[in-house]
């Protein structure tokens, strides 16, 4: 049985959803007035008591204007954690403000004009793998590759040690990292990516987790999974980092063991030819061409050439979210270790300098 609202209650609801419609609707209205009259942190504080209860769309809108509020409110340091927000959650993406007035709409435009030729965003974070590498291979080292949304000068620290540095233009980056030399259990390792512009200074955090598993191998499945393992690699160097007694780090340069090509040396050609390659069956004096059948034959070519598609060039490297490769103990065949890596960006921090 279905109960029957008393029309006291339902007046009530009826107002509140009214309510909270019209404090959703008049959100742009009530901070276009806050602007025009320059009451900045009052807007500040509307925008900041109305943000949980705003659809995604009118969220975004909201949020953009508030690194602009901190700004107009001398706030540096709250302008650059809202804006690392903002550009974090959203990327370059801008709103319209098209409820603003057009004297606060101009000021707004402005003032994220210049962020978004400041800010260093780093979009699109991945692992580059070449493409001619087999699946599961031991890599030669790990690349990570990203895009750049603005010129920076940038330094790079790998668990607190100094890598490289310099000047990075906008666009698309590779870094070059050496790939660890022990996989006995699993680990992390700490990459910083330091960015500075003109506006402001960020810390980026990109953690490299590496998940180990060893797993050793019955005598028939010891076969089978060698046939298609990688060959396993001879060391040519490696570099330590050791604090006091204590090693800190250490990476290894290998080199592929080769196998090595047979090549057939044919026998000597008939005299009067040249060497190794196939004799003609008959010489330039004795044969001749006419110039029209060359010419047909010169069109033809070009006629087939037109009809083939253009090859596509394969791209020198393939993004990935994580690496994967294996590999058997030289000492002790029968185990196999596993091995994968993957990405963890972590929220970038403002600096001070």
């Amino acid at each position: 049985m279905i109960k029957k609202l008393k029309p006291g209650f339902v007046m009530l609801l009826t107002f509140f959803l009214a309510g909270l419609s019209s404090a959703r609707s008049d959100w742009k209205f009530q901070t276009n007035q806050y602007l025009k009259q320059g009451e900045f942190l009052a807007a500040l504080n509307f925008l900041e008591s109305n943000l949980p209860n705003l659809e995604p769309g009118e969220k975004q809108e909201a949020r953009a204007l508030v690194p602009y509020l901190y700004h107009r409110s001398n706030l540096p340091d709250e302008e650059k954690k809202a804006i690392i927000d903002y550009f974090e959650e959203y990327g370059i993406s801008q709103p319209l403000f098209d409820f603003l007035d057009f004297r606060v709409f101009t000021d707004v435009i402005e003032f994220w004009g210049e962020w978004r030729e400041q800010y260093p965003l780093i979009d699109r974070l991945n692992f580059l793998v070449p493409a001619p590498a087999k699946e599961r291979a031991i890599p030669e080292m790990i690349r990570l590759g990203f895009d750049l949304t603005a010129e920076a000068f940038y330094k790079i620290h790998l668990e607190g040690q100094p890598l490289e540095g310099g000047l990075w233009t906008k666009g698309l980056h590779l870094v070059q990292l050496p790939l660890p030399f022990s996989f006995d259990h699993p680990f992390s390792l700490n990459l910083d990516i330091f960015l500075k512009t003109k506006r402001i200074t960020i810390k980026r955090r990109v953690v490299l987790e590496f998940k180990v598993e060893t797993k050793s191998l019955q005598t028939q499945d010891l076969i089978v999974q060698r046939q298609d393992a990688p060959p396993v690699k001879s060391i040519e160097g490696e570099v330590a980092l050791f604090i006091g007694d204590t090693l800190i780090y250490k990476a290894t340069k290998y080199l592929q063991k080769q196998i090595p090509l047979k090549i057939t040396i044919p026998p000597p050609n008939p005299p009067g030819t040249k060497p190794y390659l196939v004799p003609q069956k008959e010489q330039y004096p004795m044969h001749s061409v006419s110039i029209l059948d060359a010419v047909a034959a010169i069109a033809n070519v070009i006629k087939d050439w037109k009809k083939k598609p253009p090859e596509k060039t394969p791209a020198a490297f393939i993004p990935r979210a994580e690496i994967s490769f294996s590999f058997f103990n030289p000492e002790k065949q029968s185990i196999r270790t596993d091995v994968t890596i993957k990405l963890k960006p972590e929220k970038p921090e403002p600096l001070s300098y």
